[in-house]
C-alpha cells in the first residue's frame, strides 16, 4: 500500500496544472451577439426554444444541447429562452427551472434570480418556471411565431415547437418555419470559437503523442487510451469529445469499436479515433499507428488509397462546395483504388459544440464552416483498418488545414512513432 501512495505523491508532485489559454467559458456579450442575429432573422416573430440535455450517471451529470448552450452558455436542465422581437423592454427573457432547495442538497445550490444573474446571461428578464404566461402577454403584440425548433422525425414534436404552434393558434397568429436557422449560423464560427477548436486540437495532439509512444507489442488498448486521455487531461483539456476509440488489428476494423480490451502485437494496425474538448468546444482526429514503427507492404498499399481519398478531398474543398460533392469525391477516388465498397461511412461532418455538430450538408459551405475530412478502408477478412481523419476549416481563397501539426503521410507517420519511441 506505501509503495501505492509513493507512486501516486511522485505522479501528482510532478504534474503541472495547465494554465486554460484562452479561457474556457466564453463571456455573455459573445451570447448576446449570437442572440441579437437570431432576432434579426425572426422577421418580427416570436419564438421559443427549450433546453434539451440530458443527464447521466448516478451524479446526473447535465450536458445541454449544443443549440440552447450557443444560444445561452447555460448548462441547465429545464430552461426556455424567448424572443419577443415587438417588446419594448424584454425582447429576450431567460426562463430557468424552478429552485428546490431539498435537491440542491444533492446538487449543490442555485442563485437567487437577480440583476447580477441578469447581467450575467446578457438577457433584458430572467424568471422562473413555465414560459406560458409571457408568450401570451408576447402574443397580444405580435402577429407571428416562428418555430425555430430544429426538426425532428420522430412520433412527436419537441415541447417548444408543440408549444409554439399553440400560441399561433391561440392568438391567430403566423406560424413561420425557421427550422433550419440555428444550423445556418452555428455553421459559421466565431473567432472566440475558433480559439477554443483549436486550443482543442492542440491538446489532442498531446495526446496523439502519447498514442505514437505506446502503441508497442504487449501493452493493451486500454493502456494506449488510459496513456492518451491522461495527457489530454495534463494538457488542459476540460472533457472528451466523445468514448476514445483504440481498435488493434481486426479491431481497427470496426468503425466505433468500444472495448478497448485487445493487447496489441507486432504487425498491427492501431486505428485511434480519439480527441480532447476543450470549453465544450471539440475536437476530432483519428490516425493510424503500426505497432512494429512500420507499414508492410499490404498495409502500406492501403494507407496510401486512403491518403490519397483525403488529399482529393481536400483539392476540391472552396467557398461554396457542398458536404453532398465532397463526398462524391471521396466515393471516386477510392472507386479508382478498388476500396468503395470498403469505405462504409461519409467522408467528413461538421465540428464544433459537438463532435457531429449543427450543419447543412446540401448546401454550399460558407466561409468559417468547419468540418472533418475522413477516408477510411476497413478489411475484417485481412485484419486491419485504416482512417486518417483531419479538420478543415473553409476560408475565403480555399481552406485551412487546423490539424498540419498531427502527421499524415505514411513515411512521416512512421518517423513520428521511431522518434516518439526514441528510435
Amino acid at each position: 500500500m506505501l509503495t501505492i501512495l509513493f507512486a501516486a505523491a511522485a505522479l501528482a508532485g510532478g504534474f503541472q496544472h495547465p494554465i486554460p489559454t484562452p479561457a474556457a467559458d466564453l463571456p455573455a456579450a459573445v451570447y448576446r451577439e449570437r442572440r441579437d442575429r437570431v432576432m434579426q432573422a425572426l422577421g418580427g416573430c416570436i419564438a421559443v426554444i427549450e433546453a434539451q440535455g440530458e443527464m447521466s450517471g448516478i451524479t446526473e451529470d447535465f450536458r445541454q444541447d449544443a443549440d440552447f448552450f450557443w444560444l445561452t452558455g447555460i448548462n441547465e436542465p429545464g430552461a426556455y429562452l424567448v424572443f419577443a422581437p415587438k417588446s419594448p423592454f424584454n425582447k429576450v427573457t431567460l426562463f430557468l427551472k424552478a429552485r428546490d432547495p431539498e435537491a440542491e442538497r444533492w446538487t449543490g445550490p442555485r442563485e437567487a434570480i437577480s440583476p447580477d444573474l441578469i447581467e450575467r446571461y446578457g438577457v433584458d428578464r430572467v424568471r422562473r418556471g413555465s414560459p406560458e404566461t409571457n408568450l401570451e402577454g408576447a402574443g397580444m403584440i405580435h402577429d407571428c411565431v416562428a418555430v425555430i425548433a430544429p426538426p425532428t422525425m420522430g412520433k412527436e414534436d419537441r415541447g417548444d415547437a408543440d408549444l409554439a404552434a399553440r400560441v399561433a393558434q391561440r392568438f391567430g397568429l403566423r406560424l413561420v418555419n425557421k427550422r433550419s436557422l440555428l444550423a445556418e449560423l452555428r455553421e459559421v464560427h466565431g473567432t472566440e470559437e475558433i480559439e477554443r477548436m483549436e486550443r482543442a486540437i492542440a491538446i489532442t495532439r498531446a495526446g496523439h503523442e502519447a498514442v505514437a509512444k505506446g502503441t508497442v507489442a504487449g501493452v493493451s488498448e486500454r493502456d494506449v487510451q488510459t496513456q492518451m486521455e491522461y495527457a489530454f487531461f495534463a494538457a488542459g483539456a476540460t472533457g472528451l469529445s466523445y468514448s476514445s476509440i483504440v481498435g488493434a488489428g481486426p479491431d481497427g476494423a470496426v468503425l466505433h469499436w468500444d472495448k478497448n480490451s485487445r493487447l496489441l502485437k507486432d504487425g498491427d494496425l492501431v486505428v485511434v479515433d480519439a480527441a480532447a474538448e476543450y470549453g465544450r468546444y471539440a475536437a476530432d482526429v483519428t490516425r493510424t499507428y503500426p505497432v512494429s514503427g512500420h507499414f508492410d507492404p499490404e498495409q502500406a498499399k492501403v494507407y496510401r488509397a486512403v491518403y490519397q481519398a483525403q488529399e482529393d478531398i481536400l483539392a476540391a474543398i472552396h467557398p461554396g462546395v457542398s458536404m453532398a460533392e465532397l463526398q462524391h469525391v471521396a466515393e471516386g477516388s477510392l472507386r479508382r483504388a478498388g476500396h468503395l465498397k470498403d469505405f462504409i461511412h461519409g467522408f467528413g461532418h461538421f465540428v464544433g459544440l459537438d463532435v457531429h455538430d449543427a450543419g447543412l450538408y446540401e448546401k454550399p459551405l460558407p466561409v468559417g464552416a468547419i468540418f472533418t475530412v475522413e477516408p477510411g478502408v476497413y478489411l475484417p477478412e485481412q485484419g486491419f483498418g485504416v482512417r486518417i481523419e483531419d479538420e478543415v476549416m473553409i476560408t475565403p481563397k480555399g481552406y485551412r488545414l487546423l490539424t498540419a501539426d498531427f502527421p499524415r503521410k505514411l513515411e512521416d507517420v512512421e518517423a513520428w512513432v521511431a522518434k516518439a519511441r526514441g528510435h
